[in-house]
C-alpha cells in the first residue's frame, strides 16, 4: 500500500495503523464528522494490547494528510480461539458542541459578534474559533433560551448571519459561504467516476410561495416566488412572524424557492481511491463538473460530503454532491425586541 494512503489513528502522540475496515465521513452537511476502524488479526498467541480507550483524544491521518481531530468514542474487542478483532469508532472535537447544553454566565451578550459569542460558548471544550468570511454587524443582543445545545445557539447565529459553521481538520469551528471553490479535477462517468446515482424529488417544493408578514392591518406586506420546475398547483403559505418589509419577504420567498429545489436535486458518486488526478485527497464544499450522460446529468455540483473507506473492494470514496443553491445562505434580520422567537431562515432564491 502507497504511504499516501495509510490511514493512522493517533492518540497520544502514537500513530496506529493496519487497519482492513475503514469508514471516515466528513462534510458540511453535519457539523461533526465521524470515522469507524477495524481490524481483524488471527493469531497463534495473545493479541497485542493497543492502548486505545474511549475519551481519548485522537487525529485521523490518511498519508501526511490530516482528516479530522475528535475523540473515540467507542472501543470493542472480541476473540476467538484462533483471532482477535479490534474496532473503534469516533467524532470530531465538536461532537461536544452537537451534544452538550449551553451554559455560560450571565447567558446574555450585547454589541457583541458571532464569532466573539461562538469563542465564549466554544472554549470551555478547547475549540477555537475562526471566522473565514465577513460574519455582519455585531448583535444588539443575543440571549440562551433555556435547554438548547451550543450548537442550537450558534446555528440560531449563523442563520441570522447567513453563514455555516463547519469543522476543520484540526477540529476547530470555521464559519464558511460554501461553494465558493473550484475542485481542480472532474467526475466523468466510465472514466474517473465508477458510478453515480441522482435522486430529484419534489416532495418538499412548490409551484408558489406566498410570504405574509405578521402585521394585522390592511398595510400588511406580502412577497411570491414561483418555482417552474413544479409544474401542477401547489402552492404554500408562509407567514413570518418577525418585522418584515415586501422586500424582506421577497428574498425569503425567492430563497424558499431555490434552496427547496436545489436540496431535492442530489447525486452520489463513487470513486476508486482517495484521491483526485492531482493528488490532493477528496475534500467537501468544492465546485466539481460532473458528467454522465445515461442519467442525463452535465452540471457543476457541490461535493457536500466525503465517505473515505476501505473493505473488500478497496479503498473507495464516496461523494454527496448537492446544487450549490442547496446551499443558498440569506441573513435572518434580528427579532424586534417585542418579539424574539425563532423562525424558519428566510432566504434567496
Amino acid at each position: 500500500m502507497a504511504a499516501a494512503d495509510i490511514v493512522s489513528l493517533v492518540v497520544a502522540g502514537k500513530a496506529f495503523a493496519g487497519w482492513t475496515d475503514v469508514d471516515v465521513e466528513v462534510g458540511i452537511d453535519a457539523l461533526s464528522g465521524a470515522f469507524r476502524m477495524a481490524f481483524t488479526e488471527r493469531w497463534p498467541g495473545q493479541p497485542t494490547a493497543w492502548e486505545i480507550e474511549p475519551g481519548d483524544a485522537c487525529e485521523v491521518w490518511i498519508g501526511d494528510d490530516q482528516v479530522m481531530t475528535g475523540w473515540i468514542d467507542r472501543r470493542d474487542a472480541a476473540v476467538t480461539v484462533d483471532s482477535h478483532r479490534l474496532e473503534v469508532t469516533g467524532r470530531e472535537k465538536t461532537c461536544d458542541l452537537v451534544d452538550c447544553s449551553a451554559i455560560h454566565r450571565p447567558g446574555s451578550w450585547t454589541g457583541r459578534r458571532l464569532e466573539q459569542i461562538a469563542a465564549d460558548l466554544a472554549a470551555p471544550f478547547g475549540i477555537a474559533v475562526t471566522a473565514l468570511v465577513d460574519t455582519g454587524a455585531p448583535f444588539a443582543r443575543f440571549a440562551l433560551q433555556q435547554g438548547e445545545t451550543v450548537f442550537d445557539a450558534i446555528e440560531r447565529m449563523t442563520r441570522q448571519r447567513g453563514v455555516l459553521p463547519v469543522t476543520t481538520a484540526a477540529g476547530d469551528l470555521a464559519f464558511i459561504r460554501p461553494g465558493e471553490v473550484q475542485a481542480g479535477y472532474g467526475l466523468t462517468l466510465g472514466e474517473n467516476l465508477e458510478s453515480v446515482s441522482f435522486a430529484n424529488d419534489v416532495t418538499d417544493r412548490f409551484s408558489a410561495y406566498h410570504l405574509k408578514g405578521e402585521a394585522a392591518d390592511a398595510s400588511r406586506p406580502s412577497a411570491r416566488a414561483a418555482d417552474p420546475g413544479v409544474r401542477r398547483h401547489r402552492p404554500l403559505l408562509i407567514v413570518n412572524d418577525d418585522d418584515s418589509t415586501t422586500a424582506g419577504l421577497g428574498e425569503r420567498a425567492r430563497w424558499e424557492a431555490t434552496v427547496r429545489a436545489g436540496q431535492g436535486q442530489t447525486a452520489t458518486g463513487e470513486v476508486s481511491g482517495w484521491r483526485d488526478q492531482t493528488g490532493a485527497l477528496y475534500r467537501p464544499d468544492r465546485l466539481v463538473p460532473l458528467k454522465a450522460g445515461l442519467l442525463g446529468l452535465d452540471a457543476t455540483l457541490l461535493v457536500a460530503s466525503v465517505r473515505y473507506s476501505r473493505g473488500d473492494q478497496g479503498s473507495r470514496s464516496t461523494l454527496g454532491l448537492t446544487r450549490k443553491e442547496a446551499y443558498s445562505l440569506l441573513a435572518i434580520p434580528e427579532p424586534s425586541a417585542a418579539r424574539r422567537s425563532a423562525t424558519t431562515p428566510p432566504g434567496d432564491a
